[in-house]
């Protein structure tokens, strides 16, 4: 190997249809979209251009490709943060965190920020099995044997939605629809 070349930054050594993240080299969203879509690992995926589009967001988020395609869901033209996702954007934030209490009929999640260098309550949230009744979203297999992570699930979202909605940039939380593969 040439000595001169062997001295060129990853950048300039790169195709021009690759870009780095974090030090990695990662490939072109369409060629990722293709292996995603090929190997079935994500149903909800109907297209290699749905695929991409996950993976040019999450990018635009900060988030690794494989982290866009299990965490973020287009659902009527909208991306969705999976709950995980936004749990793991508090964590992250290195402003926000948050500590929760759950059972099988009550989330609480108490949220804390940065205020003067200490991390400090700056909101609660509770979401009850009778919440989710009176939204019409207990029904579902998921709610029948995972209570406890469900009402996680939407007691992070709503207080992800409050208290600390730009954890993971400026992407906007919806949480109108569940997203579930076991049809519940």
């Amino acid at each position: 190997m040439d000595c001169q070349a062997s001295q060129l930054t990853t950048k300039e050594r790169l195709p021009m249809n690759e870009i780095t993240t974090r030090g990695q080299v990662t490939m072109d969203p369409m060629s990722v979209a293709q292996v995603f879509k090929a190997s079935n690992m994500f149903p909800d995926i109907q297209s290699e251009a749905a695929a991409c589009a996950k993976i040019i967001i999450g990018r635009g988020l900060g988030l690794t490709d494989y982290d866009a395609m299990a965490g973020l869901h287009i659902i009527k033209g909208k991306v969705v943060l999976a709950a995980n996702l936004m749990a793991a954007a508090i964590k992250r934030s290195g402003k926000y965190d948050y500590r929760a209490t759950c059972s099988d009929t009550e989330c609480t999640i108490t949220f804390l920020g940065q205020v003067d260098g200490r991390l400090e309550k700056i909101g609660e949230t509770t979401f009850t099995m009778d919440d989710a009744k009176r939204a019409g979203i207990s029904g579902g297999q998921n709610w029948r044997n995972f209570p406890a992570a469900m009402l996680f699930a939407r007691c992070v979202s709503s207080g992800y939605r409050q208290h600390c909605p730009d954890a993971l940039g400026s992407a906007p939380v919806y949480v109108e629809a569940i997203v579930c593969y076991c049809g519940c």
